[in-house]
C-alpha cells in the first residue's frame, strides 16, 4: 500500500491530544473494559479518516490491452494496402477480449480518427483520382506518434501498431519512438505495400557547375526512377524551350542516370528545367524540377517595343560590342523577379504603362532598388508621360519626370472627364477615378482648363470649367466625387459638351469613364456633332460589364482613343496617358543637335565628339538626383542617368529607330557609343570576396556568408543589407547575424513560398550577391526513398497473434473509499459500545 501526501498525517497530532482531554474529562460510567473499547474504536475511527485523507492505493497487475492501429494513407502508399490494413485491423478485433479496447487512426499530412470503413472509402477514392491531395501529400509519422499517445486509455497495457510503406518525409521518427517507449507503449510495425501504379520521377536535376561563361556547354546529369519498367524521354527546358533531349529506359525500382550537355546561351541567372515524359505516370508533380545556373559573358538587356522589328539595327550594332539583345514585344516584360533576373537591364523602347498590370511595375521598380538591376526608358509617343508613366513605380526608378513646363505657344486644352459615379463604383473604383482626375490635372499647364462631370442616374458637375493653374481649388473639387445611383452617360456628356463650347480654348477634348450598361440614346448623333465643333472623345471601359461596344463606338466616331481594363488600378496611367496625349505638346519634330551637358563614364572618349542630331523628342523635366548627360539646343532633356537603389535609372528622350533615331544609327561610332551607355547601367554583381551558399532546414533557408577582405582576412561586424523577395513580388523577411570571425548566417522563412529571391549587399564596400531558392516537388512523390531505420528495427506486427508478448501493465486503484468505511463502522462501534 502507499500514499499519494503524507499532509493530513498531521491531524493525527491533534487527535491525540484530544483523546487525551477527552479521558481525563469523560463522566461516562461504564467498567473500564467497556470505557477503554469505546474509546480505542473511536480513536481508530478518526485515524481510518485522517489516512483516506492521504489517498491510499494498491498497486496491482493487469492484463487488458489497449491497441492503437496507425494507418498510413499518403499518396506513396497503394490504395490495395489501405483495405490490406483495414482486413488485418478486423482480423485483430477478433483476437481480443471484451475488456480490451482497439482505435484506428489514420495518418499523411495529419492525424485523423478512421475506422476499417472509412479506410477502405479513402482507398476507393484514391483509385478514381478523388481523394485529397493536399492532405496526402507528405507523410509526418513522427508527429502521428506522438500525437497517438492522447488517445489511450488509462490503466490498460498499450500496443501501438504502424501500417506504413516505411518512407516518412519528416523527421524525427527514432526520437518518437524512444519516447513511446520510454512511456511504456509497445510499438510494433507492419509493412504495407507503396505504390503499385506504374510512376517515374526525376529523384534530382545535378549541373556539373553552378557558375558557367556565356557559350559554355554544361553537363548536366538527371537521375531518374520508376518504379517498373518502361520507356521514357529526358529533356532541358529554357524559357519553356526544349534545348535538349534524350529517350531513355527505366527499370523497375532502380535509379538510372542520363546526361545531356546544354550551350549556356544567356547571361545572368539562368534557370533550367528538367522534364521527364513516361509512357506511364500517375503522379505529374513529380516529373519536373529546377535549378539556376549563374553565366557570366556578355550583358544581356531586355528590349519591349511595340514593334520589336524596328530595334534590330540597334541590334545588329550592339552584338557586334558583345551586348546581347532580347526582342520582346510590348507585353513581354517578366512577372516574376526570378524571370527579371535573367538580365542585366531592362529597356522600354516604345512601351505604354497599360501594358503592364501595377505588380510587374513594382516588380520592375524592386529589380532596380533592391537586386541592381539597370533601367532605360527611351522616347517614343507611348513612353514618359505620353505612355502614362506620370507618378507610377517605374517613373519612380527613372532620373527623368514626365510633368513638364508646357511652352506657352503650344495650343491651350480644355478637358472635360465625366466621370462614371454609380453604384458600382463605390470603394476602391471611385477612390481610383478620383486619382486619376487628379493625376491629368497635374498634367495640364497653366494655361489649360478643366471640368469634371459624375453621373449616376442624372448628371453632376463637380467641377465647372477651371483653370489648371488653380490647382488647390481642382483638387478639392474632384475629392467631393462620390460613388451612389443609376447609370446614365449621355445626360453627363451633353453637360460636358456645352462646358467645353464655352471655353476658348484651341483644343477641346473629353474622357468619358464608364463601369456599365447606360440607356440607349442617340450616342453616335452626340459624338458626331462634338467632333464637328472640333471637340475629340476618348472613352474608358472599366469591368467586364461595362458597355464596351458603345464606349468604342465614342471613341471612334469621337476621333479619341479607346482603352479597356478590368483592373481599376490602371486608371491613373491611362488617364496621365490620355491627357498626354490629348494636349498635343509633349513632342518636338525637328532637327535638333545634341549638347553635352554632364560629365560621366558613359560619356568617355565622347566629350569633344561632334554628336549626331535627333529628329524629335519627347518633353520632360529632371528630377533633383537626375545627372543631366546630353540636351537638345533647346535646353531640353535628351540623356539622364541616376542611381535608385542598388541599381541605375537611365532616360533617352529620343528613339534609336529611324523614326528620331536614324542619324545615330548611321553614325559610325553609334555601336560603340550605346554600347558604353548601356554597360554603364547593367546589373553589376561585386562578389569578390563574398561567398555564400544556402541550405533549407524545414521551412527556413540558412544562407552561410564568408566575407573575407582583399588579403584574405577575414571581416567582422559587416552591416549586410539583405532584401528577399517571392515570386509574386512581396517582401520576405531576411535577417542577417554573425556566427564565427568573418562568418554570417542569413534566415528567410520559406512558409507557404515557392520561389525566393535573396540580395546581400555590403554597403560600406560596394559588395553584392543575388541567390535563388526554388521549392522542389513534395518528397511524398519521390521514388529514391528508403524504410525509415527506426520503424525497420521495430518487431513485426502479426494480427492473428495481437496479445502476443503482452506483458502485464501496473494499475493503481484507489483504497481510499475501503478507509472512509472502516472509519465510520469504529466511530459507530464505538458508540454502540459505549451507549448499549
Amino acid at each position: 500500500m502507499q500514499f499519494s501526501s503524507f499532509l493530513p498525517l498531521w491531524l493525527l497530532l491533534g487527535c491525540a491530544a484530544a483523546s487525551v482531554f477527552a479521558w481525563r474529562r469523560s463522566l461516562v460510567d461504564r467498567p473500564p473494559l467497556r470505557k477503554w473499547l469505546a474509546h480505542g474504536l473511536r480513536l481508530l475511527g478518526v485515524v481510518c479518516l485522517v489516512l483516506a485523507l492521504c489517498r491510499p492505493y494498491w498497486l496491482s497487475r493487469s492484463d487488458d490491452l489497449h491497441v492503437i492501429y496507425l494507418v498510413d494513407v499518403s499518396e506513396s502508399v497503394d490504395p490495395g494496402a489501405m483495405r490490406t490494413a483495414a482486413g488485418e485491423i478486423e482480423q485483430a478485433a477478433r483476437s481480443l477480449r471484451g475488456s480490451d479496447r482497439a482505435s484506428v487512426l489514420s495518418f499523411a499530412a495529419k492525424l485523423t480518427p478512421s475506422d476499417p470503413t472509412t479506410l477502405r472509402k479513402l482507398a476507393d477514392e484514391a483509385d478514381r483520382g478523388t481523394a485529397d491531395a493536399t492532405v496526402r501529400d507528405s507523410t509526418r509519422l513522427a508527429e502521428a506518434l506522438l500525437g497517438s499517445r492522447l488517445v489511450f486509455d488509462a490503466g490498460m497495457a498499450r500496443r501501438l501498431v504502424v501500417f506504413s510503406d516505411g518512407a516518412p518525409t519528416s523527421s524525427g521518427v527514432a526520437d518518437a519512438i524512444k519516447t513511446l517507449e520510454q512511456e511504456g507503449v509497445d510499438v510494433r510495425f507492419r509493412r504495407i505495400d507503396g505504390l503499385k501504379r506504374p510512376e517515374a520521377a526525376i529523384v534530382a536535376l545535378e549541373p556539373m557547375t553552378r557558375v558557367a561563361y556565356r557559350g559554355e556547354v554544361v553537363r548536366m546529369r538527371l537521375r531518374l526512377r520508376a518504379n517498373e519498367a518502361m520507356n521514357a524521354t529526358a529533356r532541358i527546358l529554357h524559357g519553356g524551350v526544349s534545348v535538349a533531349s534524350t529517350p531513355v529506359k527505366l527499370e523497375a525500382g532502380k535509379e538510372t542516370a542520363v546526361t545531356l550537355d546544354v550551350a549556356m546561351t544567356a547571361t545572368g541567372e539562368s534557370r533550367w528545367e528538367a522534364e521527364l515524359q513516361p509512357e506511364k505516370d500517375w503522379f505529374p508533380v513529380n516529373n519536373k524540377v529546377a535549378t539556376t545556373i549563374t553565366v557570366k559573358g556578355e550583358p544581356r538587356l531586355l528590349v519591349l517595343h511595340r514593334d520589336e522589328k524596328q530595334m534590330r539595327p540597334l541590334a545588329r550594332a550592339l552584338k557586334k560590342q558583345g551586348i546581347e539583345l532580347e526582342l520582346r514585344g510590348e507585353r513581354g516584360l517578366p512577372d516574376t523577379m526570378a524571370e527579371m533576373l535573367a538580365f542585366d537591364a531592362v529597356v522600354l523602347a516604345d512601351v505604354p504603362a497599360t501594358a503592364m498590370n501595377l505588380r510587374q511595375m513594382e516588380l520592375l521598380k524592386r529589380y532596380v532598388s533592391d537586386f541592381g538591376g539597370g533601367l532605360a526608358m527611351l522616347g517614343s509617343e507611348d513612353s514618359f508621360g505620353l505612355g502614362g508613366y506620370y507618378r507610377t513605380p517605374v517613373e519612380e526608378a527613372l532620373p527623368l519626370t514626365s510633368r513638364y513646363e508646357k511652352e506657352k505657344q503650344k495650343p491651350s486644352l480644355a478637358m472635360a472627364l465625366v466621370i462614371d459615379k454609380s453604384g458600382s463604383m463605390s470603394g476602391e473604383r471611385i477612390a481610383l477615378a478620383r486619382a486619376s482626375a487628379k493625376a491629368a490635372a497635374e498634367l495640364l499647364g497653366a494655361q489649360d482648363q478643366i471640368a469634371v462631370i459624375g453621373f449616376d442616374s442624372a448628371p453632376q458637375v463637380i467641377l465647372n470649367m477651371t483653370s489648371a493653374a488653380d490647382k488647390g481649388t481642382v483638387l478639392n473639387a474632384i475629392d467631393s466625387l462620390e460613388a451612389g445611383g443609376g447609370t446614365d452617360a449621355y445626360p453627363a456628356m451633353v453637360k460636358g459638351k456645352e462646358l467645353l463650347q464655352n471655353s476658348v480654348a484651341k483644343v477641346k477634348h473629353m474622357i468619358v469613364l464608364s463601369d456599365g450598361e447606360t440607356p440607349d440614346y442617340d450616342f453616335p448623333g452626340l459624338v458626331r456633332d462634338m467632333r464637328s465643333q472640333g471637340m475629340t472623345v476618348s472613352s474608358v471601359c472599366l469591368g467586364e460589364g461595362g458597355a464596351t461596344e458603345l464606349m468604342k463606338m465614342i471613341a471612334q466616331e469621337g476621333g479619341g482613343r479607346y482603352y479597356e481594363t478590368s483592373e481599376a488600378a490602371n486608371l491613373p496611367q491611362i488617364f496621365t496617358k490620355e491627357t498626354m496625349q490629348a494636349s498635343r505638346s509633349a513632342i518636338k519634330e525637328d532637327l535638333y543637335a545634341t549638347v553635352v551637358t554632364g560629365d560621366h563614364p558613359m560619356l568617355s572618349g565622347y566629350e569633344k565628339s561632334q554628336l549626331p542630331y535627333v529628329l524629335g523628342y519627347v518633353m520632360t523635366q529632371p528630377k533633383p538626383s537626375a545627372n543631366l548627360l546630353l540636351a537638345a539646343e533647346t535646353g531640353d532633356p535628351l540623356l539622364a542617368v541616376c542611381r535608385y537603389g542598388l541599381g541605375t535609372g537611365l532616360c533617352w528622350t529620343s528613339d534609336l529607330t529611324e523614326k528620331w533615331g536614324g542619324e545615330w544609327l548611321g553614325w559610325g561610332n553609334g555601336g560603340a557609343f550605346w554600347a558604353q551607355v548601356f554597360r554603364g547601367i547593367v546589373r553589376k554583381e561585386q562578389s569578390a570576396g563574398l561567398a555564400a551558399s544556402g541550405s533549407v532546414d524545414r521551412e527556413t533557408w540558412l544562407v552561410n556568408i564568408t566575407r573575407r577582405d582583399e588579403q584574405d582576412r577575414p571581416v567582422d561586424r559587416v552591416k549586410w543589407d539583405a532584401k528577399a523577395i517571392d515570386a509574386n513580388g512581396v517582401d520576405v523577411p531576411a535577417a542577417v547575424r554573425q556566427t564565427g570571425v568573418g562568418r554570417y548566417e542569413a534566415s528567410v522563412d520559406l512558409a507557404g513560398r515557392d520561389r525566393v529571391n535573396l540580395s546581400l549587399r555590403d554597403p560600406d564596400h560596394a559588395l553584392m550577391k543575388t541567390l535563388g531558392w526554388q521549392r522542389d516537388y513534395p518528397a511524398e512523390y519521390r521514388l529514391d526513398r528508403e524504410t525509415d531505420s527506426a520503424l525497420a528495427a521495430l518487431p513485426e506486427f502479426d494480427p492473428a497473434a495481437v496479445r502476443a508478448d503482452m506483458p502485464n501493465t501496473a494499475v493503481y486503484q484507489d483504497i481510499a473509499h475501503w478507509f472512509v468505511y472502516a472509519g465510520f463502522a469504529c466511530l459507530i462501534g464505538g458508540i454502540a459500545v459505549r451507549r448499549i
